[in-house]
């Protein structure tokens, strides 16, 4: 088990208490990525669970999520928290070596997760291969990338995860095969939508 696993296990238990949740701020984010009712979600790196309640109210009881994070623990908290929201599947797992069992995504979310992903580029390619045409890949924080950045840096396990300029990810993507639709890299919150042509 890497450290930085090890890092999540442990702290599993506190995480929910130790970050404030902007609910209004949350849901509007949620609002820019443009899920629609029946859509089919993967919730890359998904802790515990917090996007969970507002991916479902999004995706309406039609829709399904997939809730994968290599975190056992952390993913318990979140299954304890929002299994019973219905057609949640939580799935402990490395996202880069995560294969889906019901075929292609409408949209994979990436939040407050990105910096953590060591190879970026592969990631971005290999999220390619689960999203169906048209489908978008979202990479979004509800602070900025100073505030990310300067939490990290206190924090031995994470201190080298940082999150890139929005311009910088969006070259990344569009170097990948995405066509970036959006990027908002303010001073109190950071999105960018990209779309798998």
């Amino acid at each position: 088990m890497s450290s930085e696993c090890e890092f999540f296990n442990k702290i599993a238990d506190n995480w929910d208490s130790t970050r404030a949740v902007d609910v209004g701020k949350i849901a509007r984010l949620v609002a820019m990525i443009g899920l629609e009712p029946g859509f089919t979600v993967l919730d890359a790196g998904s802790g515990t669970g917090v996007l969970l309640p507002f991916l479902k109210e999004a995706v309406g009881p039609a829709g399904k999520i997939t809730a994968v994070d290599f975190s056992a623990n952390m993913l318990a908290k979140a299954e304890e928290k929002y299994g019973h929201l219905g057609d949640i599947t939580f799935a402990v797992a490395d996202i880069m070596e995560f294969v889906p069992e019901d075929g292609l995504f409408d949209a994979v979310l990436c939040f407050n997760f990105f910096p953590h992903i060591k190879d970026k580029q592969r990631f971005m390619t290999h999220m390619q291969s689960h999203l169906r045409q048209g489908g978008a890949l979202v990479i979004m924080h509800d602070i900025s990338r100073q505030q990310v950045n300067a939490i990290h840096k206190d924090s031995e396990a994470v201190k080298n995860d940082r999150l890139a300029p929005g311009e910088t990810v969006g070259a990344w993507l569009t170097a990948a095969g995405y066509q970036v639709t959006q990027i908002v890299d303010t001073g109190d919150r950071y999105f960018i939508r990209a779309v798998k042509r």
